[in-house]
């Protein structure tokens, strides 16, 4: 393998589109024996067929699980340096770099140096990007990945065709079949989900025995690259007793919709999984300047997304919201992204009753009722691979929702009444409380009667009464 600069300081190469999952070769002695006698640490971690983890060993906070020399890292740089596609990895992003870089090895066969990990990847993965069209129609239908799935899986045979007659003549001397699109759509995904990405390098990298641990949300074993050692090490999070499981933390944050697109994975428990809520301002707005200006001083646009998570909402969104209701201008002094602060009962009561309807029409899209995928997940045995995925998917993204729609009724229940087309709050039962107060005064009416009677003997309601009493 030829020399390659450092890790750090390589750029990473975004790439338009990004996608996958995983059904996973589970990764066999020789992986890690070919690792090993290339410099990698015994493991602390021992992976399972389904890509799961567990510790091998008793392990406490900072102990290394792991520990990859560089030269077992594959990046930009090694494709750049192939003797194969080298001459395209200088006009392609690290994506496409790395998936001509797995075509090309696995085109070599037993001849490739990197067999052994080779042999640990998969052929393809479950992902969304691969699946019937009509399929993820089926499965996906109402979640925000299926539209995401479709352009990213387009983007990726673009990029294809692009580069194909290049990569034609670079792999003249393999079948077709070797970097055929199927091909090339098989080996991306594969990247996709085996990708890491290293914050102190800031570069992408496929790494052996490392890239087969699944990430699960902000917390977990902490990856990254030891400028100090040239290593890429896994740190404990925390302490370990043999068997225990062993996740590396996402330093992406992905909710689990993103996850499955680029990992194939549901994480049940990934606290950072959530949807977004697109909002916007509208030119036609009177306002409009002057509510732009408002959310550019707080760092925020006129097209703007929010997450809204199962156990919190962001009160941003809600301030958002509640700005695009008003047509009074003396009221944007009310605005308040720092805090939670209402407008007035008019605004929240439109604002809220506008979040009501957004879940609702969200929910609606999905096809059945929760409690039917629920009942899905209790056999998982019964379903593809695919529709236990997509269900997973669902039963999590409906959870949101439904969430969601809790608290917003939860601040309803205070504000009494609803605007009128005068701007005024009207009680919805004042009718019934003007019925209510008749029913109560007629016992009383006939009391009344007989006062006003003698007071009329009296002479009390005659004009002159008071005067001839003086």
């Amino acid at each position: 393998m030829a020399y390659a600069p450092p890790l750090v300081g390589r750029r990473v190469r975004a790439h338009k589109c990004a996608a996958a999952s995983a059904e996973v070769a589970a990764p066999t002695d020789n992986l890690i024996q070919w690792a090993t006698a290339n410099g990698m640490t015994d493991p602390a971690v021992t992976l399972n067929k389904d890509r799961t983890a567990v510790a091998a060993r008793t392990c406490s906070p900072n102990d290394i699980l792991v520990a990859v020399p560089e030269k077992l890292c594959v990046t930009l740089y090694d494709v750049q340096n192939h003797e194969l596609v080298g001459a395209l990895g200088a006009d392609v992003d690290d994506y496409v770099g790395l998936t001509l870089w797995l075509l090309a090895e696995r085109s070599k066969g037993a001849s490739s140096t990197w067999q052994a990990y080779l042999a640990s990847l998969p052929e393809r993965t479950s992902s969304p990007l691969l699946w019937d069209a009509e399929l993820a129609e089926n499965l996906l239908k109402g979640s925000p990945v299926l539209p995401l799935a479709k352009l990213r899986a387009a983007a990726i045979e673009t990029e294809y065709y692009d580069i194909y007659e290049r990569l034609a003549a670079a792999m003249a001397q393999f079948p077709e079949e070797a970097y055929s699109l199927s091909a090339f759509r098989n080996a991306f995904s594969v990247v996709l989900q085996r990708v890491v990405y290293l914050p102190s390098a800031d570069v992408l990298a496929l790494i052996p025995f490392v890239d087969g641990i699944q990430p699960a949300g902000s917390k977990g074993a902490l990856l990254d690259f030891d400028t100090e050692t040239s290593t890429v090490k896994i740190m404990s999070d925390g302490y370990y007793v043999a068997g225990d499981p062993i996740f590396v933390a996402d330093s992406l944050g992905r909710a689990n919709g993103e996850l499955l697109l680029t990992c194939g994975i549901v994480n049940a428990n990934n606290k950072d999984d959530c949807l977004e809520w697109n909002v916007s301002l509208l030119q036609a707005d009177g306002l409009y300047s002057a509510k732009n200006e408002i959310l550019q001083a707080v760092g925020l646009s006129a097209n703007q997304t929010f997450p809204i998570f199962t156990d919190k909402m962001p009160f941003q969104l809600l301030a958002y919201l509640r700005m695009s209701r008003i047509t009074n201008p003396m009221e944007l002094a009310s605005i308040s992204f720092a805090k939670d602060q209402k407008v007035s009962d008019i605004n929240e009561y439109e604002t809220l009753m506008l979040m009501v309807g957004e879940c609702r029409d969200r929910l609606a899209n999905y096809q059945g009722v929760p409690e039917e995928d629920l009942k899905r997940l209790q056999q998982p045995a019964l379903l593809t691979p695919e529709e236990l995925l997509a269900c997973k998917l669902r039963v999590g993204e409906k959870r949101i929702l439904q969430e969601t729609l809790s608290v917003v009724r939860r601040r309803l229940a205070p504000i009494k009444g609803f605007p009128n087309k005068k701007g005024k709050m009207v009680d919805p039962n004042a009718d019934l409380t003007e019925i209510f107060d008749s029913l109560e005064s007629i016992p009383n009416a006939p009391k009344k009667a007989i006062d006003e009677f003698l007071s009329w003997a009296r002479g009390e309601q005659d004009p002159d009464w008071n005067r001839k009493k003086k």
